[in-house]
């Protein structure tokens, strides 16, 4: 999977967008081939909203002029697209409505985390249906990053790829960062599961 995080002007990105077909245009990337995974954090130039958009490849501009950059239209996965929308919103100087976020469940659950070709061994603060807070050792990763979570001991546990969506200090030791999962297979069944079995043990959603 390709990761990468872009500022874009809103006239740019409200040019890129295409809802009727759920694609976007991305002026990045134009390195991958059609049918890469993507995921793309994105921010509006003078807007405090951004958002990270997963999906495939669709087209790839290697060459381009002031007028169109190089680039790649991305086909959205349907969970992305509200995301999208919202960003066309906040691009379009309009007031942006949230929709309530899933539920995020506090916890204390051991992870193995794979990152810049190294691991260790960490506990997410809270988990929800995409992604977890994580406790951070050492120097935090930057926005856009991969990760790769084991779910469990052994060679044969399942394993999640994510991208880090934010990072945070807290203090001399304490570190967190935010972590978007990619639920695919066996390893997105893996993940409602530990999801699931954090509910019924009773936490409370925060």
């Amino acid at each position: 999977m390709h990761s990468v995080s872009v500022n874009v002007e809103p006239g740019q990105y409200l040019a890129g967008w295409r809802p009727e077909a759920g694609q976007l245009f991305v002026p990045a990337l134009s390195d991958s081939r059609v049918g890469d995974r993507v995921a793309v954090r994105i921010g509006i130039y003078g807007q405090a909203i951004r958002a990270t958009l997963y999906g495939k490849v669709a087209m790839v501009r290697r060459m381009g002029r002031p007028a169109l950059p190089p680039g790649v239209d991305l086909a959205l996965d349907r969970a992305s697209l509200p995301a999208a929308g919202f960003l066309a919103t906040a691009a379009r100087g309009e007031p942006v409505s949230f929709q309530e976020r899933a539920p995020r469940f506090p916890c204390d659950l051991p992870l193995r985390v794979e990152h810049g070709g190294g691991a260790f061994d960490t506990s997410a603060l809270n988990v929800s249906d995409g992604g977890c807070a994580v406790r951070w050792p050492g120097q935090l990763p930057l926005v856009g990053d991969l990760v790769l979570l084991r779910l469990g001991r052994g060679v044969f546990a399942p394993a999640a790829r994510a991208v880090v969506c934010w990072n945070q200090p807290g203090g001399a030791v304490e570190r967190t960062a935010g972590l978007r999962l990619v639920l695919e297979g066996r390893a997105g069944r893996a993940w409602r599961g530990v999801v699931a079995g954090v509910a019924r043990a009773g936490r409370r959603p925060a």
